[in-house]
């Protein structure tokens, strides 16, 4: 399979916001998309939102040269871009007030001919929709997530747990970040989720799926996932990127 894609991506302020602190990118060249959400707490998280889906792309084209996306090391090349990004970023963040504190989350998937390139910081997703059924790509980067793997915490008290939105990775973080990252493989007819802690805290995973299942256009799906989003009670910033992995027509000729 050649891959190709479709994609559609949209951000809603939910219910509760004053303001919009998620975005979402895509480079189509490179078959990148990436959501980033904002920190609430820190000096100006759309800010470093907006700077991360801006220019990440760039670094992303210096690591992971196309000649690269079928090696084995591809993963650990966005990975690699996605930490340098973050050193400059807090770097950058010294000499400029505006941005002084201010971190994000951010998850970027690169669709690498027959595998996807997933790389994140934070608790933004990434999801596959396959056959009806969900399969999350990430491990959320967050200190509730921590004691869940550490068994200090049952995942059924996750959603009361004062822990459960401090993150314990995130662009600009010192020391340097460690962006967890992996490839997945993909077969015609796949769907890929991002999307911030807006979407998937209010809607379960089952939702999702049946979402993502009934909804044939990336547009259509991104509109339904928000607006469950809002009817759940929508207490945060929603965003969703939907990609749909699409048979190349050359693979017709073949």
């Amino acid at each position: 399979m050649t891959a190709a894609v479709r994609y559609a991506g949209r951000s809603d302020i939910g219910r509760y916001r004053s303001t919009n602190q998620d975005r979402w990118g895509a480079d189509p060249d490179q078959q990148l998309f990436i959501v980033a959400d904002g920190v609430a707490c820190s000096t100006d998280g759309a800010l470093a939102a907006h700077l991360t889906v801006e220019l990440l792309p760039s670094y992303v084209a210096r690591h992971l040269k196309p000649a690269d996306l079928n090696s084995t090391e591809a993963p650990e090349l966005l990975g690699r871009a996605v930490a340098e990004f973050s050193d400059h970023f807090r770097d950058y963040s010294t000499t400029d007030e505006r941005v002084a504190g201010a971190t994000t989350t951010v998850v970027a998937v690169v669709i690498a001919g027959e595998r996807a390139l997933v790389a994140h910081l934070g608790d933004s997703r990434a999801y596959l929709c396959r056959d009806q059924r969900l399969q999350r790509l990430t491990r959320d980067h967050t200190v509730l997530q921590d004691l869940i793997d550490a068994n200090a915490v049952k995942p059924e008290d996750a959603a009361r747990h004062p822990a459960r939105n401090t993150l314990s990775r995130h662009v600009a973080m010192y020391p340097r970040a460690a962006p967890d990252a992996a490839a997945v493989d993909l077969e015609t007819g796949d769907r890929i989720l991002l999307c911030s802690d807006g979407l998937y805290g209010p809607v379960d995973e089952p939702t999702l799926a049946q979402l993502l299942t009934q909804h044939d256009a990336p547009e259509d799906a991104c509109a339904a996932l928000i607006e469950a989003a809002n009817q759940a009670g929508g207490p945060d910033n929603i965003t969703a990127v939907v990609i749909d992995v699409i048979r190349d027509a050359t693979d017709d000729d073949m």
